[in-house]
């Protein structure tokens, strides 16, 4: 549950998202609809095919489709849709993305990497594309190959183009509970990139994690300087300085309850 609550806020602190374009509005809709009546969409999805068996879709109800196939988790139907889908345009990049995806979420990780393999060969810095396959490669236990495979990319790109790999990066080593080597790469990347406020956020997140309050409230001082804000209040850095001074605080007690010695009977 730690770890789902750090993605969430590791994506709405970059931006992170597994798709582009429409492929992430399909990919999103099935959320917001959700509230809909499963039988509804179950009986839109067969009128859907039954007009797929009479004649070609038109591209709009081709994308209603999948959504309401991705909404009902019928991923494998989904999945022979957009099969459909992408022998009529073998070079699409967004859809080619969304079958990678599909087959990662339906536990095909052989055949997502496959398709993720074919994709990088012909976009090999694409940020999509590599945040997707460090996701397949965490499901297969594969965490150390990625970084490994990130840091070589992170190395050969000159300083000022990398921040977003850089990102992704440190990301990985916090979810392979490598703190130390975030923690270098965040610094790395705040240096680098001296006007970027996301490098210094993600640190003071990952401090918060640690228990250690007054770091929190130290690189989010920079974060408020970075955004031009040293002299007036700043919602968003307010907030997070509220919120995660509290929970640094907590963890702080507990890893203290923790060390305290049980008593001897």
């Amino acid at each position: 549950m730690q770890r789902a609550r750090r993605g969430v806020m590791w994506a709405l602190l970059i931006g992170a998202a597994v798709a582009s374009g429409w492929v992430a509005a399909l990919t999103l809709a099935p959320q917001t609809s959700a509230s809909g009546s499963r039988t509804v969409v179950d009986d839109e999805v067969s009128q859907l095919l039954n007009a797929k068996q009479r004649r070609e879709l038109n591209a709009g109800e081709r994308e209603r489709l999948l959504e309401r196939l991705l909404l009902l988790d019928r991923l494998e139907d989904a999945k022979l849709l957009l099969q459909q889908w992408l022998n009529q345009q073998p070079h699409s990049l967004p859809l080619g993305l969304l079958m990678a995806d599909l087959h990662r979420r339906s536990g095909s990780l052989e055949a997502a990497r496959r398709e993720l393999e074919q994709l990088l060969r012909l976009h090999p810095s694409h940020q999509e594309l590599l945040q997707l396959a460090v996701l397949v490669d965490l499901q297969e236990g594969r965490g150390q190959n990625a970084v490994q495979r990130l840091k070589a990319q992170f190395a050969a790109r000159p300083e000022g183009q990398r921040l977003e790999l850089g990102l992704l990066l440190a990301d990985l080593h916090r979810q392979l509970d490598q703190s130390k080597a975030a923690a270098d790469q965040y610094q790395q990347l705040a240096k680098e990139s001296a006007e970027d406020v996301r490098a210094v956020i993600a640190l003071a997140m990952l401090h918060q994690e640690q228990g250690n309050g007054a770091e929190v409230q130290r690189w989010l001082e920079q974060a408020r300087l970075r955004r031009g804000n040293e002299d007036r209040p700043d919602p968003l850095i307010d907030d997070l300085a509220y919120r995660w001074g509290l929970r640094a605080a907590r963890v702080r007690a507990e890893q203290q309850r923790s060390e305290v010695p049980a008593p001897t009977p």
